[in-house]
């Protein structure tokens, strides 16, 4: 791949996220060398680790993980974009204050994004409503700061908020919530495609396949459909270009429909921009040459934002 942008003389960029069970030095020598961009799946310390990511045989994954994460790190560090983590937030675990400070601190981590799990109502790990509180609360603190960081100039690496950031600097406005069937598809083993990666195999809204190619009309149809002017739910609310809905998926298993709007989610939402609105303003009043980094011309790659279900 490397070589083929060479010869057309395009910029090439690798990603991934792993839950970093597979590393090795092989591999990461082979990731640092190619500047991949990585992101670890992981939820917090040894304990919040080993709640739901442990292996077939029941053992817990921390004590596996730490000392590759460890290497991946170190041997990256000067060499490709900084190492991020991805924590999946579901009803229980420790604040994302501890999270963070652990991941930072103990790990070594570059920037941690964390996610609100996101499932039906009555699974053992679903967010309850004072929950979703608690952790409007952890985000605030986090956010606080990330402000404090940057007006020191100084960093900070709480993703979620500079991801909003950067958005709101930007003046980003959505008209869908995200790259699903715009600029990204799902590939399945198969060769099936899907909207993205969280439709992929589950036999709603795949788009062709790896033989026959895109089908544009389903492609379009799904676009019409999802277009946030079809929402009517978020033509009043101020937090609909940041939004534009929420996760299609969610939406198909909350409400069997995929271009319905995430209602469940509106008043978190509206907080959460809320917050940013504010953190942004605090930053422009008291480091504006701060917010120059979000222009999307430097800075790190922002880390993993979206919600997930498990």
């Amino acid at each position: 791949a490397e070589e083929r942008a060479l010869e057309c003389g395009k910029r090439l960029g690798f990603a991934l996220t792993t839950n970093a069970t597979l590393l090795t030095d092989e591999i990461i020598d082979f990731l640092v060398t190619h500047r991949f961009g990585v992101n670890v799946s992981i939820d917090g310390g040894a304990e919040e680790q080993d709640r739901h990511r442990s292996f077939k045989s029941g053992k817990g994954s921390y004590e596996e993980i730490a000392p590759r994460i460890r290497r991946l790190i170190e041997a990256n560090r000067g060499h490709g974009p900084p190492i991020g983590a991805r924590v999946t937030l579901t009803e229980g675990a420790a604040s994302v204050q501890d999270t963070y400070e652990h991941l930072v601190e103990e790990l070594g981590f570059y920037q941690v994004g964390f996610a609100p799990v996101t499932s039906a109502p009555g699974r053992d790990y679903a967010l309850a409503d004072t929950s979703m509180d608690a952790l409007l609360d952890g985000f605030r603190a986090l956010a606080d700061d990330y402000v404090e960081a940057a007006i020191n100039d100084t960093h900070h690496g709480f993703s979620n908020i500079e991801d909003l950031l950067r958005e709101l600097h930007q003046g980003v406005n959505k008209a869908h919530p995200c790259g699903a069937g715009l600029g990204l598809l799902g590939v399945s083993t198969e060769g099936d495609l899907g909207l993205c990666h969280r439709f992929v195999e589950s036999g709603e809204h795949e788009v062709g396949d790896l033989e026959s190619g895109i089908d544009q009309e389903k492609r379009q149809q799904f676009l019409r459909d999802g277009h946030i002017s079809n929402k009517p739910e978020c033509q009043t609310c101020f937090a609909r270009p940041h939004c534009s809905g929420g996760c299609y998926h969610e939406a198909q298993v909350r409400y069997g429909d995929a271009s319905h709007a995430n209602v469940h989610h509106c008043d978190w939402v509206r907080a959460w921009t809320d917050l940013g609105l504010e953190a942004y303003g605090r930053i422009a009043v008291g480091n504006p040459k701060f917010l120059d980094r979000l222009d999307g011309k430097q800075g790190a790659p922002a880390g993993a934002t979206m919600e997930v279900e498990l």
